[in-house]
C-alpha cells in the first residue's frame, strides 16, 4: 500500500523507482514481488541500489531479474580492502561477492553499473584503483559510477580524496560517471509531521540543512520554523548537527 500511494502521489515527479531501503534491500525477502508490483503501478524503470554482496545467492539474483537497472557497489580490488571498507560478514568473501557479481551480469538483460566510493587513504592509489579495474573488466558492467563520501560518513577515518585523483581516474578507469555530487530537489514527504518525516529520512542517511529547509518549506513550513523545529530535536537528543566540509549535516543521535 506504501508503494502504491507514494507512486500515486508523485506521478511526473521522478524518473526511477528505486529501492534502496534502510540497510540493505536484497535482505527483504519479497523484493522480487515489489519489483513487479512497482511495475504494475508505473511504466517507469525500476533501480535496485545494492552492496551485492547477496548476489552470490541464487535466490537473490533471481529476485532481481524483473529490476530494470541493478547498481551493486565494489569499492575494493582484494580481499584486505573489502574487509576495511565495507566489513562484510564473515560468510561473505570477497572472491564469492565478485563471482556474484559476474553471474548476475552474465544473465540479467537490464543495465548493470557498478559504483564505486574513492576513499582518501584507502583505494585511491594507482595501486588500488587498478585492481578495482581489474575485477570491473572481469565482470563488464554497463557503467561504471565513481563517487566520494559527500555525507558525513560513520568512521570519523573515512575522507575525501584531494582532487588530484581526477587525473588518475581518467587514466585508470577512462570512461566512467563522476557522480560525486550534492543531491538536489526535495524529498517527498508523506505528512506535515516534521518529528516524523525528518526522522524517517534520517534513519537512511545523513541530511544537509539546506535540503531539510526546501524539503520542508514545499509543504508550507517557514525557514525560521524549521530552524526551530530542528533546535528543539536536538536539545530532545534526537539529532545532532554535524559540520562537514563546510556544510551543515543533521543525523541521528544513535549513528
Amino acid at each position: 500500500n506504501e508503494l502504491e500511494e507514494s507512486v500515486s502521489q508523485n506521478i511526473g515527479k521522478f524518473d526511477y523507482i528505486t529501492f534502496v531501503g534502510s540497510g540493505e534491500p536484497t535482505l527483504c525477502k519479497s523484493l522480487g514481488k515489489l519489483i513487479l508490483k512497482a511495475k504494475e503501478y508505473s511504466n517507469k524503470p525500476v533501480c535496485v541500489i545494492t552492496n551485492g554482496a547477496l548476489l552470490y545467492t541464487p535466490e537473490v539474483r533471481k529476485d532481481l531479474m524483473n529490476a530494470d537497472v541493478v547498481l551493486p557497489s565494489l569499492d575494493a580490488g582484494d580481499e584486505k580492502s573489502f574487509i576495511r571498507i565495507n566489513r562484510p560478514h564473515p560468510s561473505i568473501t570477497y572472491d564469492k561477492m565478485i563471482d556474484g557479481l559476474r553471474k548476475f551480469k552474465n544473465t540479467f538483460n537490464g543495465n548493470f553499473w557498478i559504483e564505486t566510493m574513492i576513499i582518501k587513504g584507502i583505494n585511491d592509489s594507482k595501486e588500488e584503483l587498478l585492481k578495482i579495474k581489474e575485477k570491473i573488466d572481469l565482470i563488464k558492467p554497463d557503467r561504471i559510477d565513481i563517487n566520494v563520501p559527500i555525507r558525513p560518513p560513520v568512521e570519523k577515518w573515512v575522507e575525501i580524496p584531494d582532487r588530484t585523483i581526477i587525473s588518475l581516474l581518467n587514466e585508470v578507469f577512462e570512461e566512467y560517471r563522476d557522480i560525486a555530487y550534492p543531491e538536489m530537489g526535495v524529498f517527498g514527504l508523506y505528512s506535515e509531521d516534521f518529528k516524523k518525516e525528518l526522522l524517517n529520512i534520517l534513519e537512511r542517511h545523513p541530511m544537509r540543512q539546506d535540503q531539510i529547509i526546501e524539503t520542508f518549506r514545499s509543504v508550507n513550513f517557514t525557514e525560521d520554523n524549521i530552524l526551530l523545529k530542528l533546535n528543539k530535536l536536538e536539545s530532545d537528543n534526537y539529532i545532532n548537527k554535524w559540520l562537514y566540509h563546510n556544510k551543515i549535516f543533521w543525523k541521528l543521535t544513535s549513528d
